[in-house]
């Protein structure tokens, strides 16, 4: 490591985040601490978190946000030690602290658990949060993201890829694994004729998809 800045901990597992060297997963274990896993990219991390016990949130100094996963079931050691990166976002903001939370009383519905769902702060005096989505619930918005993405307009003509697109001094990568809550919820403001437009294709319409973003806006 060149400087550990962040530290957080879950039962034996440690997860440290460096100056210039992302983040890495410690192991406690008879009295000795031994390195699982590492992210060889080079990020300079601003904050770090466990998701759950194999996924890691990261927030890094060019405004973006990161997730990583320990490859367990890798076939060989050296993969093993490597941490896979499978979500990558343009947030826009300086995330300098993660704290597991709601920004609202969660309540069960129709028998389903309530979203785990980080909090973060950042230097501006922004709270946001990050949610977990099940799977099929995560395919559903990609889509309505991709559709909305062509109906509503980033402002000067900045379109909502570029806008989105991880980027740093070392790498460019296209936004992959997050969903854009703000784009979202601008369904919800859009006419009815410019709606009919995002649901076209999907298997929803538009009133099935409105209640399902007015549930999720109620995270926060």
């Amino acid at each position: 490591h060149i400087l550990v800045l962040y530290v957080q901990a879950r039962a034996d597992f440690i997860l440290v985040g460096d100056l210039m060297k992302s983040i890495t997963l410690l192991q406690w274990s008879a009295g000795e601490l031994t390195e699982l896993a590492r992210d060889v990219n080079a990020n300079w991390m601003t904050a770090v978190a466990f998701l759950d016990d194999d996924t890691f949130l990261g927030a890094e100094n060019a405004l973006n946000l990161f997730a990583a996963r320990k490859r367990a079931d890798a076939p060989t050691e050296e993969e093993r030690g490597r941490l896979e990166v499978v979500c990558e976002f343009h947030l826009g903001e300086f995330v300098n602290r993660f704290r597991r939370g709601s920004l609202t009383m969660q309540m069960r519905e129709a028998g389903a658990e309530p979203l785990p769902t980080m909090l973060y702060g950042s230097v501006n005096g922004v709270v946001g949060v990050v949610a977990s989505l099940p799977q099929e619930l995560y395919v559903r918005l990609a889509k309505v993201q991709t559709a909305l993405s062509r109906v509503v307009k980033g402002v000067g003509g900045l379109s909502h890829a570029s806008w989105r697109s991880f980027v740093n001094d070392r790498k460019t990568a296209d936004a992959h694994g997050f969903i854009d809550g703000d784009l979202i919820e601008a369904f919800l403001d859009l006419p009815p004729r410019k709606k009919e437009e995002v649901v076209a294709g999907l298997d929803m319409t538009a009133e099935q998809l409105s209640r399902v973003i007015e549930q999720l806006a109620r995270l926060h």
